[in-house]
């Protein structure tokens, strides 16, 4: 079978995507190894469109937090109820009104790790060592109402799942990417 004319199109605007990411990729490289300090690293970059990588979980964390506010609507928590952040790991923390079953008088927290994706946890005090009820598995960044059926299910006992962790993303771009596909928001 022939390819469409659409499909030729789509492959070569994604091997042009992807080129052009590996050209940046080393065009930083590049710069880096050449700037002399922090300002003229920023500067060359410039120079060249280019941004900084360092600066790159900014575009992240607005994303995380569009994407954290999503699901806590899907799962009936207001946005004050939920908390980011992207440091070494990209995380997202969503405070359930369930209790947990054999702890009564403990809430349910639900918890993202881009490493990990969504699971349930019990609400613990910092030292204490957090006591998982549910993994959800699958895709790292899995649309709101999927997140949803999770929480329920697992609140009614279901979908208890060994941890496995889930691959990110190759890079934070990426992740940040589909967030945005997810959310509606290319």
């Amino acid at each position: 079978m022939t390819p469409s004319p659409r499909s030729l199109f789509d492959d070569a605007r994604t091997r042009a995507g992807e080129e052009r990411t590996d050209l940046q990729r080393r065009a930083v490289r590049t710069v880096a190894g050449n700037a002399r300090d922090r300002d003229d690293f920023i500067a060359m970059l410039s120079m060249l469109g280019l941004e900084d990588p360092v600066h790159r979980t900014v575009p992240l964390s607005r994303r995380l937090a569009v994407y954290v506010h999503q699901v806590a609507a899907a799962v009936g928590v207001p946005a004050e109820a939920t908390g980011h952040e992207v440091t070494d790991t990209a995380t997202a923390y969503i405070g359930l009104d369930q209790r947990a079953g054999h702890q009564p008088g403990r809430d349910l927290m639900l918890v993202w790790d881009e490493r990990l994706g969504w699971y349930i946890a019990v609400e613990t005090t910092p030292t204490e060592p957090p006591e998982v009820v549910a993994y959800l598995d699958g895709d790292a960044v899995p649309p709101p109402a999927e997140v949803a059926r999770f929480v329920a299910d697992a609140a009614a006992g279901g979908r208890v799942t060994r941890i496995r962790p889930v691959l990110p993303p190759a890079e934070r771009t990426a992740l940040a990417d589909r967030m945005a596909a997810v959310c509606g928001r290319g």
